[in-house]
C-alpha cells in the first residue's frame, strides 16, 4: 500500500461517529477505501453535539483507529453534517459573459454562484454550509450541468443552498479540533450519500433517495437529473427500538436485539409466526412474545408513521407529484430491517431497492461497502468528484490526532 497521505470522510451521525479512510484516484475518478470505523457516541444526537467531551473522544478514537487500520497517515478530512439545524433554500444568480470570445470560464461560473449567494438571506446566527448548482441556463437554454467552454452572452444558475446554525457548526468544529482533527471541507451528509448511490439513469428518470437512519430520516429528490428537494424528518429506526422497549418492557439493548433478530416492517405473505423469549427490564425475569405481535402491533405502526410523514413532506414539495420512474433508493441503518423495501414499495407504488455505493465510483472491502453505516462518510470522501460547490471552503492545519488526544486526556483527567 502506498504510504502517501490519505483522505478521510467523517460522518457525524444520529448517535455515532463513522470514519472512512482511502485515496482518490483522480484519473479513474473513483475512491479506493482502505479502512472504516464506527464509534457509538452519547455526545451526539441527530447530528448535533450535546456533549463536547464525549463527542471529541468518539471523533478522536474513530480517526485514530481508522488511520491505524489503513496503515498510513490521513492528510485531509471532509466532514459530513446533518441534523435539524441545517435548512435548505433555493435561489438564482446571473453573470454576464464579457469575454470577446463569449466563452464561459470558471470565473464566469463563480460570478454567477456569488450572485446567487448574495440573494440568500440568512440570520445572524446562521452561515452557509454548502451551495449546490442544480442547473445552469445559458441564453435561456436550460438543463446545462457544466457550462465551462460553451458560448453565450449571459449565464444564469439555479442553486440549492444548505444553511446551518453557526453555534451547532462551531460545536462540531470545537469537538474535532480539541483532539487534533481539523476538516478541509464540509458537506451536507444526505447529499454526499445519495451522490454515490444513484445512477445517472435513475436521476434522469426521477428518483427519491431515503437515508433511513437512527433518529432521523433524510431524503433527496431528483427530477430530470436535477436535485429538486432535500429534507429531514425527526423519526428513524431507533424509534422502532424504543417502541419495542415500551411495549415489551425490555431494556434498549434487548429491544435492539429483538428488532434485528425477529423484526420486520410488515407481515408479508410467507411470514412465519413464532414465539421467542427475552429478558425483562429487570434483567432477571424471562418473558415471551410472538413475532406476529411484535411486527403487527409494534413495528408496522411506527413504519407506517414514518412513511406517512415522508409522503406528507413530498406532497408539499413543488415536485412531489412527479412519478418516481427511477424508484426509491434506500440506505441507512434502518434499511436493514426485513421487509422495509416492500413497505416502501407498497406505500409509494414504485420500485424500491436497498443500495451500496456505486462500483463505478467506489471500490474497497465488501464488509465496508455493504455496511450502510459507512455510506455517508464514503460519500463525503467522493464529494470532490461531483459538481457540488462547497462555499466557503474551509482549510485547516495538518491533522495531528495522536498528540492532541494525549494532551486532551491530560487536561481532563
Amino acid at each position: 500500500m502506498s504510504k502517501k497521505a490519505l483522505v478521510a470522510g467523517l460522518d457525524i451521525g444520529s448517535n455515532q461517529v463513522c470514519c472512512v479512510a482511502g485515496a482518490r484516484d483522480e484519473e479513474a475518478r473513483l475512491v479506493k477505501i482502505f479502512s472504516a470505523i464506527s464509534i457509538p457516541c452519547d455526545g451526539i444526537k441527530a447530528g448535533a453535539v450535546i456533549n463536547i467531551q464525549e463527542a471529541a473522544l468518539a471523533i478522536g478514537k474513530a480517526f485514530e483507529e481508522t488511520e491505524k487500520a489503513a496503515g498510513s497517515q490521513i492528510g485531509s478530512v471532509i466532514v459530513a453534517m446533518r441534523g435539524n439545524f441545517i435548512k435548505s433554500k433555493n435561489s438564482k444568480g446571473v453573470a454576464n459573459i464579457n469575454h470577446s470570445s463569449r466563452e464561459v470560464t470558471e470565473e464566469t461560473v463563480d460570478n454567477a454562484l456569488e450572485s446567487a449567494r448574495k440573494q440568500i438571506r440568512i440570520e445572524p446566527d446562521q452561515e452557509i454550509l454548502q451551495i449546490i448548482p442544480k442547473e445552469y441556463i445559458l441564453n435561456q437554454q436550460r438543463g446545462i450541468q457544466n457550462p465551462v467552454g460553451m458560448e453565450g452572452t449571459y449565464i444564469e444558475v439555479d442553486v440549492h443552498t444548505f444553511i446551518a446554525s453557526s453555534s451547532n457548526l462551531g460545536n462540531i468544529s470545537k469537538a474535532m479540533s480539541s483532539v487534533g482533527v481539523n476538516y478541509d471541507d464540509r458537506v451536507f451528509g444526505y447529499l454526499a450519500a445519495s451522490d454515490i448511490l444513484v445512477t445517472r439513469e435513475e436521476k434522469e428518470l426521477s428518483c427519491l433517495v431515503i437515508d433511513f437512519g437512527g433518529l432521523t430520516t433524510g431524503f433527496v429528490h431528483y427530477v430530470d437529473g436535477i436535485i429538486r428537494h432535500t429534507d429531514e424528518l425527526a423519526n428513524g429506526s431507533d424509534y422502532i427500538t424504543r417502541d419495542i422497549g415500551h411495549k415489551l418492557r425490555a431494556a434498549y439493548s434487548v429491544s435492539k436485539e429483538i428488532k434485528e433478530r425477529y423484526g420486520a416492517a410488515l407481515v408479508y405473505s410467507d411470514f412465519k409466526n413464532e414465539e421467542f423469549e427475552y429478558k425483562a427490564a429487570d434483567g432477571r425475569n424471562i418473558k415471551k412474545c410472538e413475532t406476529f405481535e411484535l411486527v403487527n402491533d409494534i413495528i408496522t405502526p411506527r413504519v407506517d408513521r414514518i412513511l406517512y410523514e415522508i409522503k406528507g413532506v413530498m406532497e408539499k414539495n413543488d415536485y412531489g407529484d412527479e412519478f418516481l420512474s427511477g424508484g426509491i433508493i434506500l440506505t441507512g441503518g434502518g434499511s436493514k430491517l426485513s421487509g422495509i423495501a416492500e413497505a416502501f414499495e407498497k406505500a409509494f407504488n414504485c420500485s424500491v431497492r436497498t443500495s451500496s455505493p456505486n462500483s463505478e465510483k467506489v471500490v474497497g472491502p465488501y464488509e465496508i461497502l455493504s455496511n450502510s453505516s459507512y455510506t455517508t462518510a464514503i460519500g463525503a470522501m467522493a464529494s470532490g468528484f461531483s459538481v457540488l460547490k462547497i462555499y466557503p471552503q474551509k482549510k485547516s492545519s495538518k491533522n495531528n490526532v495522536v498528540s492532541k488526544i494525549s494532551k486532551w486526556f491530560e487536561e481532563i483527567f
